[in-house]
Order: structure tokens, then C-alpha cells, then sequence
């Protein structure tokens, strides 16, 4: 199977109330908030990115109408609530565990499920496709991210070409002792956008979101 574009959607409607290593805050957010804030970042991918193929990943319940909706509007749904080895690291204290989790089991489906693309973006449920993405920025042969700083690389928002998919399966799945010592994801990425090649840095990712731990916009 071929697809032009892959779409992955990390989200998690129902966050757990457990602590995060940084804060005891998982979300200020309501479930139906992060629900409305999700469909948002659909709508935005099906307007801006051409021939996409939407992967939501979830791991929390889903009432009827979430589920009927994420069904309707997503080319494949994969809720890891039931799971209970991938919800322990999901749950876990470390952002980084939770996000490196629900990437490499989106990541094994498209493997396993040999899917072929070009590109493959990553956004992070209820963030969204601003007015400043250029579609342009991406349609290319590198893989591109911006900088955070000096030792960090966004990650709410960002492509890889579909070489790169299985190494960066691989990355992660060797890098979860660090994730279990909660190193920021932003900093683990950055380790795997070192030592791969053809990465283009761009400054306007074209994305914003609203911070789950205090509701604050930000734009990347």
C-alpha cells in the first residue's frame, strides 16, 4: 500500500490523574476540551496537508461519539487503553515514555502493515496547522524540524522522509532507559536528528497548540 502523505496524531483524551515529572498537572483541560482541541488539529491536517493519511493513536476510553467521530474523520485508529505494558509507560511520570511509546507502536503498524509513503508528519493531538504552514516547507527530500534551542528539537510538530521510519523506530525502542529516567522527549529527538542526514532546520513550523500542563498558546 502506498500513501503519499502519513499523518500521526499522538492523543490521549482522558489523561490520567497521576503526576508528571515536572509538575503534578497532567492537562488543565477537560476531556471534552482535548476532544473539541483534537477534532481542530483533523480539520487543520485534512485542509493543509494534501493526500493525507491520518493514524490516531489514543490511549484512554472513548465514549460512542469521540469514537464514532475519530472512526469517520481518520484513515486508522489505534487506542492502546488496553494495553496494559504500553499504558504503564503512557501513565508513567515521563512525558518522554509516553510520547516514545505511542510512536513506536505507530510506527510498528505502519511497518508491519508495510505501508509505503514519501512523507511522514507527526503532530501532537490539539495542536494545529496555523496560517503560517506552508505545505511547500516540506514536500522535499530532507527530514524537517525546528530548533527549540541549543539541545532541543520541536516536537509537536514535525517530518520525516520514510527511510528514516524504521531507524527512528529503533532509536527509541533502544533509548527507553532514558526515557525511564524522564530525559526530555525535545532532547531525545535532537539525538536522533544528529546523526541522521538531510535534515532541513526551518524557523516557522507553521503550528500552535495550548500547553496541556497550563493552557498557554504557543506557536512554533
Amino acid at each position: 500500500m502506498y500513501m503519499k502523505n502519513i499523518v500521526l496524531i499522538t492523543s490521549i483524551i482522558r489523561t490520567p490523574n497521576l503526576p508528571l515529572s515536572y509538575t503534578n498537572t497532567r492537562s488543565v483541560y477537560s476531556p471534552l476540551d482535548r476532544f473539541l482541541q483534537t477534532k481542530y488539529t483533523i480539520e487543520t491536517v485534512k485542509n493543509k496537508i494534501p493526500n493525507s493519511y491520518i493514524i490516531l493513536i489514543e490511549c484512554s476510553h472513548l465514549n460512542n461519539d469521540e469514537m464514532l467521530y475519530f472512526n469517520n474523520n481518520c484513515d486508522i485508529v489505534i487506542n492502546l487503553f488496553n494495553d496494559i505494558k504500553c499504558k504503564h509507560f503512557i501513565h508513567s511520570p515521563s512525558k518522554a515514555a509516553g510520547e516514545g511509546t505511542m510512536t513506536i507502536k505507530a510506527l510498528e503498524y505502519i511497518i508491519n502493515n508495510n505501508i509505503k509513503f514519501d512523507n511522514f508528519f507527526k503532530i501532537s493531538g490539539r495542536y494545529y496547522l496555523n496560517n503560517d504552514f506552508n505545505i511547500n516547507n516540506y514536500i522535499n527530500n530532507y527530514n524537517v524540524v525546528k530548533k527549540t534551542d541549543s539541545i532541543s528539537i520541536n516536537t509537536s510538530f514535525y517530518k520525516l522522509n520514510y527511510s528514516f521510519i524504521q531507524p527512528f523506530q529503533i532509536f527509541l525502542i533502544n533509548n527507553y532507559p532514558l526515557m525511564k529516567k524522564c530525559i526530555g522527549y525535545e532532547m531525545l529527538f535532537k539525538n536522533f536528528i544528529d546523526v541522521i542526514s538531510v535534515v532541513k532546520y526551518i524557523n516557522n513550523l507553521g503550528c500552535s497548540g495550548n500547553i496541556a500542563v497550563s493552557g498557554e498558546l504557543v506557536s512554533a
